[in-house]
């Protein structure tokens, strides 16, 4: 027992002391955890293993935070802001998608490992954005609305196409049934849900453990009918997110958000989530990378393509010049999706290591580098607009 009390020390004197020490450096929260996490994990200084109780833990928090995104999504604004956000999504999809496709047939990957890179250049880090746009309160901006949901319908596509290019890569299977089955998942939670929370929370006004209860129950009951389909269990978190969201007032929204859920998230499983994150990155692996040519050539064509086609959306939606770098710079982080795509493909045969490394490599940077420059940029330049349409 003594171990998981020194582990739990270390873990929450992290959480608490280096956010608040970089803070005034302008490093977000999640940076500096995930910096902390690579520092104190097995391949840094080896002070804590990530063991089965941290990795529970960890994917708990990447569900809250899923869940907390959908929960966030003003839905009167992302109506109002739909074909503004649709179209941030169709560049940030086609472009870097259509890129990686073309490296890695240069790479000579094949067919399906081609597919898989285009999935890795086109997926978003939702987790990411999400936490820095909180962080910067812009949540709830038109420009963070649209960023938003624009990196929320990327990843659920790439999420929904990641599972295509699996059943091609395991030997095929029915395509068209899984698709079908995965519509249908979502449509159900989207009906069923609003109606259901309407009822139960107004039942459990003045309780708040039930209410509790009741939101991790069917975020609990989504992920597991989810996985019985297939499909990612972040995917089920965040819809059941969007789903509450619909069944609350401003006002249940503010007092579930803000007096309940976020002290159980951010105060403690999402940054157990970064951290983790950062103790599973073996900086020894992207330091000794061999082919610097591969790498070089992933991580300027990832970062380019993903800059500049939101660049360009942004440009269309005649935002000025300082909240298209913003945007733009938003819209690179990977981290989930890519991982994911990187380890389903080495298991399946379809990249190789140094491949393999190559893309560890590209999401430990993005998600750590890109953070930092958009919070300078935040604070520098931008932080007095930022509160305008």
């Amino acid at each position: 027992m003594e171990s998981y009390y020194y582990a739990f020390f270390i873990i929450l004197s992290i959480i608490f002391i280096v956010p608040n020490l970089l803070k005034k450096f302008n490093i977000p929260a999640i940076t500096s955890i995930m910096v902390a996490g690579m520092i104190i994990g097995p391949y840094g200084l080896n002070i804590l293993q990530v063991d089965e109780t941290l990795k529970v833990l960890a994917d708990f928090g990447a569900i809250m935070l899923m869940f907390l995104a959908g929960l966030e999504v003003d839905n009167e604004t992302l109506k109002k802001e739909f074909k503004n956000s649709l179209i941030l999504s169709l560049f940030s999809l086609i472009i870097p998608g259509i890129g990686g496709y073309m490296i890695g047939n240069y790479l000579g990957l094949g067919f399906i490992g081609s597919l898989l890179y285009s999935v890795i250049f086109a997926s978003h880090s939702v987790a990411i954005v999400y936490a820095i746009l909180e962080e910067l309160k812009m949540v709830k901006t038109r420009l963070g609305t649209i960023i938003l949901s624009a990196t929320i319908t990327v990843d659920l596509f790439t999420l929904l196409l990641l599972s295509v290019v699996i059943k091609l890569g395991a030997g095929g299977g029915d395509i068209g049934t899984f698709l079908l089955e995965t519509f249908a998942y979502i449509a159900v939670l989207l009906l069923v849900i609003p109606s259901l929370s309407k009822y139960i929370l107004k039942l459990f006004r003045k309780l708040h453990a039930q209410r509790i209860h009741y939101v991790l129950f069917i975020i609990f009951i989504a992920i597991v009918v989810g996985e019985i389909i297939g499909i990612h269990p972040i995917v089920g978190a965040f819809i059941c997110g969007v789903a509450v969201s619909e069944a609350l007032t401003k006002e249940e929204h503010d007092e579930l958000l803000n007096k309940n859920l976020n002290a159980i998230g951010y105060g403690f499983v999402i940054p157990i989530f970064f951290l983790v994150l950062g103790m599973e990155t073996n900086i020894g692996v992207i330091l000794n990378l061999n082919n610097l040519e591969l790498f070089l050539l992933t991580l300027i064509s990832a970062v380019f393509l993903k800059f500049i086609s939101g660049f360009i959306a942004l440009e269309i939606l005649r935002f000025d010049k300082l909240k298209k770098i913003m945007g733009s710079l938003l819209t690179v982080p990977k981290i989930s999706a890519s991982l994911v795509a990187a380890s389903i493909g080495k298991e399946l045969g379809l990249i190789g290591n140094e491949i393999f490394v190559t893309i560890v490599a590209l999401s430990v940077i993005t998600s750590t580098v890109i953070p930092i420059l958009a919070k300078h940029l935040f604070v520098s330049k931008c932080s007095k607009n930022y509160n305008n349409k």
